[in-house]
């Protein structure tokens, strides 16, 4: 199906068809419709949440240089970076998971409320992945989760590796199946303060070999895995991905304002390559 030329190039309107809820905060969104075809391969996607109860979204047109012109203030949409968690080609379906955390942003309190019907804008499949390793060291919290979920499952079955994820507590575990050789370890970070996730980093006993650290998150815990993993432990630069998703005391949309901007035009200039191949 084609899309409306009037859009920014590249952005497609999909439809919720279903809404799960996996754990006490966390929220499987099914996105799908006929703009699905041709989505292409990437971890993460840009969505557009258009404002609560906006019975005619408007999206972003392209401006004459490609960059986009969007709505008037009341009805522009808030865009946000996922993980693609699941694309199925076949039935024309993306599964999407979101951390639930109250009215502290547009995409949670969007999530908490989808119904098979409504619609978000989607800009990608882009970012980066894992580049090939030895063994892979990766550590997140509850926002990387489905980030780690979808790498973990999708390695090779020889891989070797370790994982750590920092949930609230046991009722946000989730069941994944790495691969034999990648030991999964979940730790509860109710109580245990800001720096629980990089001691428990500090703690694993370090492979040989060639390493590839992927690291997300709370963005000073990130920072502090980060400086651990290159300083200490030697790591080159070009070997470690860390990407911090959010700041404790910045809500999500000061945190995104201060820190994505590069990220949203690496998406946008995505997104004109995207329409130009299909011209």
């Amino acid at each position: 199906m084609s899309v409306p030329s009037d859009r920014v190039p590249g952005l497609r309107v999909l439809t919720v068809l279903r809404a799960a809820a996996l754990t006490p905060r966390m929220r499987r969104i099914t996105l799908g419709g006929p703009e699905l075809a041709g989505f292409g391969t990437g971890p993460n996607v840009k969505l557009l949440f258009p404002p609560p109860g906006d019975p005619d979204p408007q999206w972003p047109a392209a401006g004459a240089d490609g960059r986009p012109v969007w709505p008037p203030a009341d009805r522009r949409p808030v865009m946000r970076t996922y993980t693609v968690r699941r694309h199925d080609p076949a039935a024309g379906e993306v599964d999407v998971d979101f951390v639930l955390h109250g009215d502290d942003g547009a995409a949670s309190r969007w999530a908490a409320a989808a119904r098979p019907g409504d619609v978000v804008g989607a800009l990608g499949p882009g970012g980066r992945v894992l580049g090939p390793a030895d063994h892979y060291v990766i550590a997140g919290d509850q926002t990387a989760l489905p980030a780690i979920a979808a790498m973990i499952e999708n390695l090779p079955a020889g891989t070797r590796g370790q994982v750590v994820v920092e949930v609230p507590g046991p009722a946000e575990v989730q069941h994944l199946m790495p691969p034999p050789g990648v030991e999964l370890t979940w730790l509860f970070g109710d109580g245990a303060g800001p720096g629980a996730l990089a001691e428990a980093v500090r703690a694993l006993p370090w492979p040989d070999g060639d390493v590839f650290a992927w690291i997300a998150g709370e963005s000073a815990s990130v920072r502090a895995i980060r400086s651990y993993v290159r300083e200490e432990r030697g790591v080159p630069r070009g070997r470690v991905l860390a990407i911090g998703y959010w700041k404790r005391g910045l809500t999500e949309t000061a945190y995104h304002d201060a820190h994505d901007n590069d990220r949203d035009a690496d998406y946008y200039a995505a997104g004109r390559e995207e329409a130009a191949a299909r011209a």
